[in-house]
């Protein structure tokens, strides 16, 4: 098994990426790290006015130089690092072309002169077997000039469409008893409690279901519901087509159904860690939350994540905003185009609702229906919970902990070794190392299930060959977003968040501070007493199972979200 030490040899040996680069860099997307790149601090190159100084790609979908892209799907992005005064402007040969830009303010990194992340978001109509350059051209305060020349292919476009794979209709007195029996049973086979303590648990959470999910609980289901599990066409994470990637769908019976009006809003959940909605179990807590929606009225698209249903032999895009979102965005195209579901939803209004690891996927899609969805589509409302969307600070929580530099720091105070070291091992790392150019392997930074402590030492002490692993899991942040009113502000939707102080799993200040950015552009309503009563107080105290408060904050979300959709 190699060390870091080695690593940090054969990495020194290879190539070392700066930001005053003076060719095209490669883009990310799929190396797993294959070949290793990493920043580094370099006396500034002058640059010439003939001859602009040209910027590494840190990140793409697809990735770059990708040579068979689907021409039907129009959305695009490149990221790069630069300095806080460089201006952009995004130009391409492609039809149609729009493109802006999301800036995130950088943390930690080794390089002196990189303080801010370039997320370029694109949209283009595109011809089949076509190749296509995006160019951003940059200029620093002192009229210093940048390039980077994003490149690469189309090839024919995909024959597969949306193809229902299973479908089968639910009677609303089924759908009725689901939520009760997921409480009498699979709730708590999830959360897994020690033998000494569930009993006076199960007493506490059946009390608190009386007392704060009677949606949940008696929901009054108004229809029946068709539940179909679909493959759809989409992308690997590299960019490159894919249709085996699968979601459920639901939907009411309309055969069955008396004076039904086609609703306006179309629901999109996104689920949280561990369920596969596409499996159509009735004891995975999503395909219920589906149901419930779909039982009054509403048409529910719940796509499994890349990683799971169909994709279930590759690693999960486990918290990994664009990719996720992306996926996302290609299903919700095929489903709104496909006239099966037209008596169900007319209209172009979207709700999205999440939690835990479905609350950051809920944000991210906000954000990329802003910047790269279609001009007709409208988000409505945001119902996000319980999620990380400063990744970046809960993982390096998780390395202080394990450094013993804590300091009570509101990133790593409730970190453990049995809960919260498992959820970066092995559900956040896999995917990055995976699909991103971060230069690292996995085995680089787990060995035998713990992490590495030669990693923690260079990730807290911004060592440069974590660079590129650290601006990965920032650009899947959003509380480092530089202006929610550059990115939101077209947006009229209203933002439900909602996390507990008692979460020990994912630290409240995730929340807290995504409140405090959006408010500056969007109405957000910020639910800090929902999960917080003395009932989660007691069970916090009968139990210090890092998840329980957590999954329990879940349910109160998803049974507010659905009292507002009657």
């Amino acid at each position: 098994m190699r060390t870091l030490n080695f690593y940090l040899v054969r990495v020194a040996a290879a190539l070392v990426f700066t930001f005053y680069l003076t060719a095209c860099g490669g883009g990310g997307g799929g190396g797993g790290g294959e070949s290793g790149s990493t920043l580094a601090s370099a006396p500034p190159v002058t640059n010439t006015a003939s001859e602009p100084t040209r910027l590494a790609v840190l990140d793409s979908v697809p990735q770059r130089d990708i040579a068979n892209v689907d021409p039907a799907l129009s959305a695009s992005s490149f990221a790069v690092l630069g300095p806080s005064d460089l201006s952009v402007e995004l130009s391409s040969d492609c039809n149609g072309f729009t493109g802006n830009t999301t800036r995130r303010s950088l943390f930690d990194l080794s390089a002196t002169d990189v303080d801010q992340l370039f997320d370029h978001n694109l949209r283009c109509d595109f011809n089949e077997n076509t190749g296509y350059t995006v160019t951003a051209n940059g200029a620093r305060s002192n009229d210093a000039a940048f390039i980077t020349e994003f490149t690469f292919s189309t090839g024919v476009a995909s024959s597969a469409s949306l193809t229902i794979v299973d479908e089968f209709d639910l009677p609303r007195t089924d759908i009725n008893d689901l939520f009760a029996a997921y409480i009498g049973d699979a709730l708590f086979d999830d959360l897994a409690l020690p033998s000494g303590v569930e009993a006076l648990i199960r007493q506490l959470i059946l009390e608190l279901a009386d007392a704060s999910w009677s949606n949940l609980v008696d929901p009054e289901a108004l229809y029946d519901v068709t539940s179909q599990k679909v493959s759809y066409r989409s992308r690997h994470p590299d960019g490159t087509p894919s249709a085996e990637l699968t979601a459920a769908i639901m939907f009411p019976v309309i055969a069955t159904a008396s004076n039904f009006v086609t609703r306006d809003r179309v629901v999109i959940l996104t689920h949280a860690t561990g369920s596969t909605p596409s499996n159509l179990d009735n004891t995975d807590a999503w395909y219920i939350l589906a149901n419930l929606f779909a039982s009054r009225g509403y048409l529910v698209i719940t796509p499994d994540n890349y990683g799971r249903g169909g994709t279930d032999n590759m690693p999960e895009t486990y918290l990994m905003a664009k990719r996720t979102g992306l996926n996302t965005l290609d299903l919700i195209s095929q489903v709104l185009d496909d006239t099966r579901y037209s008596e169900v939803y007319s209209g172009a209004d979207i709700a999205i609702i999440g939690y835990s690891q479905g609350g950051h996927s809920a944000v991210g899609l906000h954000l990329l229906l802003e910047t790269q969805g279609p001009d007709h589509w409208s988000v409505k409302e945001v119902y996000s919970g319980g999620a990380p969307h400063n990744l970046y600070q809960t993982v390096r929580g998780v390395m202080q902990h394990l450094d013993g530099s804590c300091d009570d720091g509101p990133y790593c105070r409730y970190v453990d070794e049995e809960t919260t070291v498992p959820y970066a091992t092995d559900r956040i790392f896999p995917g990055f190392l995976s699909y991103t150019d971060t230069g690292l392997l996995f085995e680089d930074v787990v060995t035998n299930e713990d992490i590495n402590p030669a990693f923690v030492t260079a990730f807290l002490t911004d060592d440069p060959v974590t660079d590129h692993f650290k601006a990965m899991l920032q650009l899947s942040s959003f509380t480092q977003l530089l202006s929610a009113e550059d990115n939101f502000g077209a947006s009229t939707a209203k933002v439900h968040l909602y996390h507990s102080e008692f979460d020990r799993l994912v630290p409240f200040d995730n929340t807290l501070e995504l409140a405090n950015l959006l408010e500056t552009a969007l109405t957000v309503d910020f639910h800090e007493r929902r999960c917080n009563s003395a009932g989660y107080e007691a069970i916090f105290n009968v139990t210090e199972k890092v998840g329980v408060i957590h999954t329990l904050c879940g349910l109160s979300v998803l049974n507010q979200a659905l009292a507002d959709f009657k």
